[in-house]
């Protein structure tokens, strides 16, 4: 194992935690990235405790990754191969992640992902709140994937680590209370990338909003809350949090 895989494992065992923590920072000395808050309710201390405990093998992907490497996987170096690779790792991530979503809420499989939904409002360590299942499937999916991919084309650590990266990252301020986009980013974005406020739908509905980074699936397969763009709107624009976790908002409510 050379210094620089070395280096990458340690960052991404450790920059979910990392990230989780600056993100209650911004929130404790309200800095202006959280100036719209998502929904107007406390956080309780034992959601917390129970996330904090349920994050300690949060770093297993870092452990598959690891093996990953030892048994000689994703051995291709080189810019390009990185770069096709992390592109990969997005694409097929994104199918996994909404289909085996999906099947965890099932009632026959939902005990998988329950822990995760104790958390209906959710926090940036609830980002890091799993079963130990849970996590295991979702982590062996995604390598086991692109171990099989790598099977035809030549595949590079970096890239699948990368994506980690920035998925521990985006994941943690996607779980947090507040929004820290803009209001153009429905315009720009937002018709395809999901925002926190998005995801907190799932959370505090329990269902709908499966999508990790993007809305396709969702609306391919009609599983979108359909004032999730409304919710925004209220949020964002008109600067009003939601009060209940149910609270649903008409579209003619936030253009008035």
């Amino acid at each position: 194992m050379t210094a620089g895989e070395a280096a990458i494992l340690c960052v991404v065992a450790v920059i979910g935690h990392l990230m989780a923590l600056f993100w209650l920072c911004v929130e404790d000395y309200e800095i202006d990235l959280s100036r719209d808050r998502i929904y107007d309710l406390p956080i309780k201390d034992a959601q917390v405790r129970r996330e904090l405990k349920n994050s300690l093998h949060t770093p297993m992907h870092a452990v598959i990754l690891l093996l990953a490497l030892l048994v000689g996987l994703f051995e291709a170096r080189g810019l390009g191969t990185f770069l096709w690779t992390l592109v990969l790792t997005a694409l097929w991530t994104e199918v996994w992640h909404y289909a085996s979503h999906r099947a965890f809420h099932l009632k026959s499989l939902h005990w998988i992902h329950a822990e995760h939904h104790k958390s209906r409002l959710s926090s940036p360590f609830t980002a890091l709140s799993f079963s130990f299942t849970e996590k295991l499937i979702f982590d062996l999916g995604i390598v086991g994937g692109m171990a099989l991919l790598g099977l035809f084309i030549e595949l590079n650590f970096y890239g699948i680590a990368t994506w980690f990266v920035g998925y521990l990252i985006i994941n943690s301020y996607g779980h947090a209370n507040y929004e820290i986009r803009g209001e153009s980013f429905m315009a720009l974005k937002g018709t395809v990338l999901t925002s926190t406020v998005y995801h907190a739908l799932h959370h505090s509905r329990y269902t709908g909003n499966y999508g990790l980074g993007t809305r396709v699936l969702d609306r391919l397969f009609e599983t979108e809350w359909p004032d999730a763009a409304a919710v925004f709107d209220k949020v964002v624009v008109h600067k009003e949090p939601l009060h209940a976790l149910r609270e649903t908002v008409d579209s003619t409510e936030v253009q008035s």
